[in-house]
């Protein structure tokens, strides 16, 4: 059995309406100094499923090729940025996951045992971790049903 995290985000070309729209929530909470905010959809995939499997599920499931674009492998980042992601606390419903798991056995994929489903976001600008956690807080989480992490 296997973990795989895949991550799907918008082309750099495409704006991010989203991260815009986050970006203008953090102003109006009287936070200044975040330049610009990207976000991502998250998929925490389990599995008995290899390289080519995950491929094929970012590719004709998780990702619109002509907006968006998907990794299941670490990337390295040049820009220093703090990143943030989302996920819902264990026992919570994540009705997207159980369609993910639907949609993958739909395209004949077996082996799935499970996906989890959550959001990433990369901040740049003037951040700490108090921000951060703020913004968290108030903005992108329920802290009933999710919980956050964050590195820089």
């Amino acid at each position: 059995m296997k973990n795989w995290k895949v991550e799907v985000s918008y082309k750099p070309e495409v704006p991010d309406t989203v991260g815009q729209g986050i970006l203008e929530d953090i102003t109006d909470l009287g936070i200044s100094g975040v330049d610009s905010v990207r976000t991502a959809t998250v998929y925490w995939i389990e599995g008995t499923l290899d390289d080519q499997a995950i491929d094929r599920i970012g590719a004709e499931l998780l990702a619109d090729p002509i907006t968006q674009v998907y990794t299941f492998r670490p990337e390295t980042d040049a820009v220093k940025r703090w990143t943030l992601e989302v996920q819902f606390k264990p026992g919570v419903t994540d009705a997207v996951g159980d369609s993910t798991v639907k949609g993958i056995k739909d395209l004949g994929i077996a082996g799935i045992t499970g996906v989890r489903t959550g959001h990433k976001y990369w901040f740049t600008g003037n951040l700490n971790a108090e921000r951060l956690e703020t913004i968290a807080r108030r903005l992108l989480m329920n802290d009933v049903i999710q919980t956050f992490s964050y590195s820089q």
